[in-house]
């Protein structure tokens, strides 16, 4: 057959066509019909691409196997094939999950979408709507992972970060601060006002924090402060509000009825529990009824609930004030806050001044300036709940007796003490109205921090930028005691007062070079840089006793008859670093980030002083790849994986030199005269070798949003090591020093992060925002110090000394140990032989385990771990965890028209609090004229036995705890529970355009409003003292508060 030429060219002319490109066209616009100008369109994977004009029109040559990417910065992307379209118009609708929202990392910024690490962000306007002085107090339960506690609700007091479990034993577990470019260990949240924080994030991983090297093993807190705008138009805020607090609840302390009560129980106790009330002087029954003659008579008497007269309605003001304008070259930024807040314990509160101006001024292309100036003014004033052993207020409180007697004996004073015959009973006891009325202490500081940054653009792709800040802090502490107070009246030390000063500076410079190149498909970003920090430190401490009169109170201390030597410290210490980052993008799909970071610290000595701290994490845009195209609901879905060392210096500024020191307690009396003479102690034992505390972190995280961005999402799985811990390790005996620091031990934590938000409802005039998280934590000791097993900690209560917690290895930090109690000895445990001993007639039966001599019925039974018989020591075991299963918040954000509601739900879950208020206070107690916490009204008698608390007096003896045997499962309580944190209702009044406002909202709000829970103290978020060995103990803590306010907002 003869070929024929023209069909093959027939077939050529179709195949061209068929795949020769056509012109599309198309209008991009939003859910209103509203055109996008500048909207994006590129041939997905090529770089032919275009932009839609100010009316959404745009136009691009395509093929018809080719696919468009539609985006723009705030939408939802969208792909589409071309197919046998010519015309394409696109709908795009708003990304809520807010992929593209720019998060500061360290000494940069990146878009959501393209994080490899793991970082969390809280809007501004969510820490705004909280009744708090403080924005710390609004963090808690909005981020997963973050553990926002407070140890207690002293007025204006920091709370208690934690990010992702505590990774030292003994040294610091908080974050670093980043405040506008300069990094802050030792923050304070009350110098930046809550209105002014523009944007707030947290870097948890390694691959975040590594960049700021020997310093982000903790986790790190960014925080960028608001600055002008740049639309020429000026903006001014006022906002007002004002609040009153109240505690929570109250604890549950004797009536006058159940002290007089237990009065009676107690004298039939010590006669034997036989009631002998005409006996005379031989019964202490007819001592009882001759002095307080029968309980019924206080039945209905109101006497004195010392709770209510400590605790009361306490009001709040705050005032904001800002203005912020500018145009493209020259904006500006001024803000004035204060807060002025009593605290729900009489004479205590707190009170601030804020001021903060920006401004930021471009040159030219090249060069722009910005700077920062910030000055707050804060006082924190009233007595503090706990100075020293055996002085609390809540002792007071609780202890000092309700009611009188009717007959009191000859020279008795109000509240039992009769000068000359019980004095050494009351040495710790004292009147709590009077003292707190009659203690001074007042907190006063002055903090200013400037920032200033220079940027310049040397080309397109090479930025160079130096930011510089300095951060100062001075205060001053005073604090007086009366006459009228146990100090001044009841101790050696008399009316006395002292003065304690303190300075803290730091000064940062840091300087980078950055190198930006993009494409269409790739992007690549290059950093490194240089950081220079001066931290210095200065405190002073006068103290002078016995002073003759409290009437000049601490203005006249130099009247002391009992002058002690004026202390001072001096200390500073540097940091020098290297760091380097990079970030590719490619093809929109594969995220690459590696950094470096090289510290130098004057902490550590020789060629320990470096320490090195490399990261690596990449990520995985699935939603981008060909094969999501046709997959709907899925908007977008990325996996992420890394890795990376941290450190942690934070540990004495001379830890690793030998030092000596002169103090109180180190000098002689010799020579002529018998004059003082100053003599120098060896102040520290010196470990030369010391070097960095590392942490290795793991993270693998998803994130992903779907349903139109509806539904949005993030989990994460984290596993952190912590190697070389600088861990105060116990010595030698025979070294004279307990505990030295050095590089020993090694801590673990691992756990999830689930993170889950999205709209259930929005249409025009009914939106429901909706968001949970939910966090993990288990945090175990891997090792100590050489073949070390444990560390068991006392947190010293009262006088005696007792282990209260231990920190295994093998086990979590810091767990509550004690005996595990079985109950009380009961009448047949016993033979009952009183020819033999009279005055202890009661004989324990063979068999049952004892602790000391005397047992009888209604004593308190341990379980006898080992089985040797006796209860000791070796019989205690761990009795509490302190740390929950999970913890998590829910937030929901309704908007009706011009109405919203906000209603924020808190939780922690199986966790586990030391009531160390009824570890001293939840038992019958030998004196006479103390009260009591009303458990004790259910105390053992012989018809009554059916209690978990012990008797007055048995078998001639008073069972109250001795040192060693305080401790025991009695006092750990479930700590679980659901707080209703915030509730905020508002309305925002609809405006005519000629009342000069551009908006004027109104508010009511309240602030730990409903706490359900079967805790019996104040609060079972509570850690006294902080310590990561004595964790969630509950010690006459301040309450916390419940607040309700009223605001108002409004923008000119």
């Amino acid at each position: 057959m003869k070929n024929n030429p023209y069909i093959l060219y027939l077939f050529l002319l179709f195949t061209v066509l068929g795949y020769s490109q056509s012109t599309i066209k198309g209008v991009i616009t939003d859910e209103s019909n509203i055109p996008l100008p500048g909207a994006s369109i590129i041939i997905k994977n090529t770089n032919t691409g275009t932009t839609t004009d100010f009316d959404g029109n745009y136009q691009i040559n395509a093929n018809p196997e080719n696919t468009l990417t539609i985006s723009m910065i705030g939408m939802i992307t969208k792909n589409i094939k071309v197919g046998t379209q010519k015309t394409i118009n696109v709908i795009l609708k708003t990304d809520v999950a807010r992929l593209d929202e720019v998060i500061i990392v360290g000494y940069g910024s990146v878009a959501k979408r393209d994080l490899t690490g793991s970082v969390s962000s809280i809007k501004s306007k969510d820490l705004e709507i909280a009744p708090v002085a403080n924005f710390d107090q609004a963090l808690t339960g909005r981020i997963a992972g973050v553990s926002v506690s407070a140890s207690e609700g002293t007025p204006g007091e920091a709370l208690k970060i934690v990010v992702r479990g505590g990774n030292s034993i003994t040294s610091s577990n908080s974050p670093l601060y980043v405040i506008n470019g300069l990094p802050l260990e030792d923050f304070d949240p009350s110098t930046i006002n809550t209105s002014d924080i523009k944007s707030f994030q947290v870097l948890k991983d390694a691959s975040a924090t590594a960049i700021y090297g020997s310093r982000g093993a903790n986790g790190v807190v960014v925080i960028t402060t608001k600055s002008g705008a740049t639309n020429s138009k000026t903006e001014v805020s006022v906002n007002l509000s004002t609040a009153m607090q109240s505690i929570t609840k109250t604890l549950k302390v004797f009536s006058p009825y159940q002290f007089v009560k237990n009065l009676e129980t107690q004298a039939i106790a010590r006669d034997g529990f036989q009631f002998l009330p005409n006996e005379a002087s031989e019964s202490y029954l007819s001592k009882f009824i001759e002095k307080w003659i029968d309980p019924e008579l206080y039945r209905d008497v109101e006497g004195v609930d010392y709770q209510d007269e400590a605790f009361n309605l306490a009001p709040m003001t705050q005032a904001n004030f800002s203005i912020r304008g500018g145009d493209q070259k020259t904006n500006i930024s001024f803000s004035s806050g204060m807060v002025d807040q009593e605290g729900v314990l009489i004479t205590t509160g707190f009170k601030k001044w804020n001021n903060n101006f920006t401004i930021s001024h471009k040159l030219n292309d090249k060069v722009s300036l910005w700077g920062s100036t910030n000055y707050t003014s804060s006082e924190r004033f009233g007595p503090r709940m706990r100075s020293g052993r055996g002085n609390q207020e809540l002792r007071n409180i609780v202890l000092f007796r309700p009611v009188e007697p009717i007959n009191t004996v000859e020279g008795e004073e109000e509240g039992g003490l009769i000068p000359g015959v019980n004095d050494q009973d009351y040495v710790n006891l004292f009147d709590p109205i009077k003292n707190i009325n009659n203690t001074t202490r007042n907190d006063k500081t002055h903090n200013i921090r400037i920032s200033t940054a220079l940027t310049y653009k040397m080309n397109k792709n090479l930025t160079f930028k130096t930011t510089n800040g300095f951060n100062t802090t001075i205060g001053r502490e005073e604090l007086f005691y009366a006459k009228e107070t146990q100090q001044g009246s009841r101790s050696e030390n008399g009316i006395n007062g002292q003065i304690n000063s303190y300075e803290r500076s730091t000064f940062s410079s840091s300087n980078t070079l950055s190198f930006n190149k993009k494409t269409k498909r790739n992007n690549f970003n290059a950093l490194v840089g240089t950081e220079f920090v001066h931290n210095n430190f200065f405190t002073s401490k006068l103290w002078n006793k016995n002073l003759p009169t409290d009437e000049f109170g601490i203005s006249n201390l130099d009247v002391a008859t009992k002058p002690t030597i004026a202390m001072t410290d001096k200390s500073q210490n540097v940091l020098m670093s290297y760091f380097g980052r990079v970030n590719m993008n490619l093809n929109q799909k594969y995220l690459l980030t590696a950094t470096f970071r090289a510290d130098g610290s004057s902490k550590f000595q020789g060629d320990n002083r470096w320490g090195y701290f490399p990261s690596f994490s990449g990520a995985w845009q699935i939603g981008n790849e060909d094969f999501m195209d046709n997959v709907d609901l899925v908007n977008s879905l990325k996996v992420r994986v890394g890795w990376g060392l941290t450190g942690n210096n934070r540990i004495g500024n001379y830890a690793s030199i030998n030092q000596f020191g002169i103090g109180i307690w180190s000098g002689y009396v010799f020579g002529a005269g018998e004059v003082y003479q100053p003599g120098a102690v060896q102040s520290n034992f010196a470990v030369p070798d010391l070097r960095w505390e590392t942490t290795a972190q793991t993270n693998v995280g998803l994130d992903f949003s779907m349903l139109d961005s509806r539904l949005s999402g993030t989990l994460d799985y984290y596993h952190k090591k912590t190697d070389d811990l600088l861990l105060y390790a116990d010595m030698a005996l025979s070294s004279g020093f307990p505990t030295v620091v050095q590089n020993v031990g090694a801590v673990s934590n691992e756990g999830f992060e689930l993170s889950l938000s999205g709209y259930i409802f929005d249409t025009s005039n009914f939106k429901w925002e909706s968001s949970i998280n939910i966090s993990t934590n288990k945090n175990k000791i891997l090792s100590l110090n050489g073949g070390q097993e444990f560390i068991k900690s006392d947190p010293q209560l009262d006088w005696g000394n007792e282990y209260y917690y231990i920190s295994a290895v093998g086990a979590p930090v810091g767990m509550m140990y004690g005996f595990e109690f079985d109950g009380l000895y009961q009448g047949e445990d016993f033979y009952f032989d009183p020819a033999t001993n009279p005055n202890s007639p009661y004989i324990l039966k063979p068999g049952l385990p004892s602790y000391e001599p005397g047992i009888g019925p209604g004593h308190a039974k341990y379980v006898d771990q080992n089985g040797d018989g006796i209860i000791d020591q070796d019989d205690r075991v761990v009795i509490g965890d302190p740390y929950p299963k999970h913890f998590g918040g829910f937030n929901n954000n309704f908007k009706y028209k011009n109405f919203d509601l906000g209603i924020l739900l808190q939780w922690s879950y199986g966790f586990d609090v030391l009531n160390a208020n009824r570890v001293l206070w939840s038992y019958p107690t030998h004196n006479s004229s103390f009260s009591r916490l009303a458990n004790v009204a259910n105390s053992w008698t012989p018809w009554n036995t059916d209690t978990d608390v012990i008797t007055h007096y048995s078998n001639g003896y008073a069972p109250y705890p001795r040192p060693g045997y305080k401790m025991d499962s009695r006092y750990v309580e479930d700590g679980s529970y659901l707080r209703l944190k915030t509730v905020t209702f508002g309305f925002n009044v609809p405006l005519l355009d000629s009342s000069g406002f551009t908006s004027l909202r109104l508010a009511i709000s309240g602030q730990n409003l409903y706490t359900w829970t079967n805790y019996s103290g104040f609060d079972p978020e509570v850690a006294v003292g902080g310590n990561p060995l004595m964790q969630n103990l509950d010690f006459s803590a301040y309450p916390k508060s419940k607040t309700y306010s009223f605001s108002v907002s409004a923008k000119f």
